[in-house]
């Protein structure tokens, strides 16, 4: 199949002059005619996955893990929080719903506490996790949780001090300043989804925002540039190379990835270098 190399960036920052992190992905799509060229330099998705069900189940996690971060490190910084939610035994919702409603209602008295303050409106990103015991799948039964990253100019006391239902104590908060990893929140972003057959889901407050993404740009690349760079593993992983080819930029992570179908793709994590 004769293809052409597309390279895609994720700007994570309030615009793309204030973004200390970019993620950049380099792959294949397949030639077309000329109206079928210019359709895919709209198209803002890499194409679609081609593989066996497990596979694709292994792709479409990963790709939510992706995301996450990325929202995470474009809408989080140092002064923010992660705020674990826990219940006491007596206290345990039902349900995945009565759970929700126990978040939406923590939501409120953080909004209701910041709006008494004068302060701005509060921003975040939730993870609820919930799994019930299944001993024929092996698998351990997990009580309801919600992970939360939270912007917002309340003190942690305060933040903590929310988690109650009519005034009764749920469990435990714990609000801790979020610490960054070469400008990423990787690590807290992979834990927070780290079982997708779980019982969770994410929520986003309205407020918050996607990573910049500049418009795609085609043969900046070529396909034996890129089978180059994915089989030569002391290229692939050189800083200077990629310095040269992103000033201002410099390596946290690359990858190479192989597919049957299309071939060769790559993927970059990238911090701002300081003073760049």
């Amino acid at each position: 199949m004769k293809t052409y190399q597309r390279e895609r960036r994720y700007l994570c920052g309030r615009n793309p002059r204030q973004a200390q992190y970019q993620e950049v992905e380099i792959y294949p799509l397949p030639s077309r005619d000329g109206r079928g060229r210019e359709l895919d330099r709209q198209n803002s998705t890499p194409p679609a996955f081609r593989g066996t069900p497990p596979a694709q189940a292994a792709h479409n996690a990963k790709a939510a893990r992706r995301w996450f971060h990325r929202l995470a490190v474009t809408n989080f910084t140092q002064a923010d929080t992660h705020t674990t939610l826990t219940y006491a035994a007596d206290l345990r919702p039902e349900t995945s719903e009565q759970a929700w409603r126990d978040f939406r209602n923590f939501m409120r008295h953080i909004r209701d506490r910041c709006r008494a303050a004068g302060l701005d409106k509060p921003e975040c990103l939730a993870v609820m996790e919930w799994q019930e015991a299944d001993p024929d799948a092996d698998q351990k039964a997990v009580v309801p949780h919600f992970h939360v990253l939270l912007r917002c100019g309340l003190s942690r006391d305060e933040i903590e001090a929310c988690w109650h239902r009519k005034g009764v104590r749920l469990g435990r908060a714990n609000a801790d300043r979020l610490q960054l990893d070469k400008g990423s929140l990787e690590a807290l972003a992979n834990y927070m989804m780290k079982h997708p057959n779980r019982k969770h889901r994410y929520y986003r407050s309205r407020g918050i925002r996607n990573p910049v993404m500049p418009p795609p740009r085609d043969g900046r690349y070529t396909r034996r540039q890129v089978e180059r760079l994915a089989t030569d593993s002391a290229l692939l992983h050189s800083p200077e190379y990629w310095a040269r080819r992103y000033p201002g930029w410099e390596l946290n992570e690359a990858s190479a990835n192989y597919n049957d179908f299309m071939g060769w793709s790559i993927s970059l994590k990238l911090r701002r270098r300081k003073g760049g």
